[in-house]
């Protein structure tokens, strides 16, 4: 894992997750408006920069993570935002409970069991796409469509990291789809905002089998909104209410 630092070192310490195989540079540049008030750590997850290790299991992620917090942080930060595949990460980091984090924000976490056949078709597509030179199959339609999602959002993937291996493309899909939330969640002191948009069936799904664990939380809908279209469409309005959801405490 790649850690990349930005702004003012004196200021609160926010790490932010990256989404499913999104380059980390573009997630840079989403989240950049949190260098107003936030000291921010954007990492990149194994598989998803030049020279890295082959990614290999979300508890992998958490552990380095775990480690660099407690090397340099002396184990304990302001916050994580977590966007996607990045949210669900940080739900096994809160899980595991080895470093100190006052607040969590999920954007859009996916924690509804999917199963190998969707990782499956899922590893198929993006294999095709990538070989194809970034042209989308017909049946890409069918998840876009179970994100809340139409045919102005296939721009959202020009964040992919499209270097990635098949190795660590394949790894990444099967743990993602496979993934079950911790139940050790229930043990966390972090306050946690999660967060979806109205169109999006597994996110919403996901928060009726967070709620189940978790007391310290707030929730947030976006009306009208799908997969991270929040951020995307309304990326300064977006990150003021993650400025503030990260104050919470």
């Amino acid at each position: 894992m790649l850690f990349n630092e930005f702004g003012n070192e004196q200021k609160p310490v926010v790490l932010c997750m990256h989404g499913m195989l999104q380059d980390w540079r573009k997630e840079y540049e989403l989240v950049k408006p949190l260098e107003d008030e936030f000291y921010v750590i954007v990492p990149a997850m194994d598989g998803m920069y030049p020279g890295s290790q082959e990614f290999t299991t979300f508890a992998e992620q958490c552990r380095q993570i775990e480690e660099y917090i407690q090397i340099n942080y002396m184990g304990h930060i302001c916050g994580v935002f977590g966007c996607s595949q990045g949210a669900t990460v940080l739900s096994e980091l809160l899980a595991r409970n080895r470093v100190k984090i006052d607040v969590a924000v999920f954007d859009g976490i996916y924690l509804a069991h999917q199963g190998n056949l969707a990782a499956w078709f899922g590893y198929t597509i993006f294999k095709r796409i990538k070989k194809n030179g970034g042209k989308f199959p017909k049946a890409m339609d069918v998840p876009m469509k179970l994100m809340g999602l139409g045919e102005e959002d296939y721009k959202m993937f020009d964040e992919i990291y499209w270097d990635v291996s098949d190795i660590s493309m394949k790894n990444n899909f099967y743990e993602n789809y496979n993934y079950c939330i911790n139940p050790r969640i229930r043990d966390t002191n972090t306050k946690i905002h999660i967060w979806c948009g109205e169109k999006e069936p597994y996110a919403l799904k996901s928060h009726k089998i967070l709620k189940k664990y978790i007391n310290n939380y707030e929730e947030k809908i976006f009306e009208g909104m799908g997969h991270g279209q929040m951020m995307l469409k309304h990326n300064k309005k977006f990150f003021e209410m993650v400025k503030e959801a990260l104050k919470s405490v």
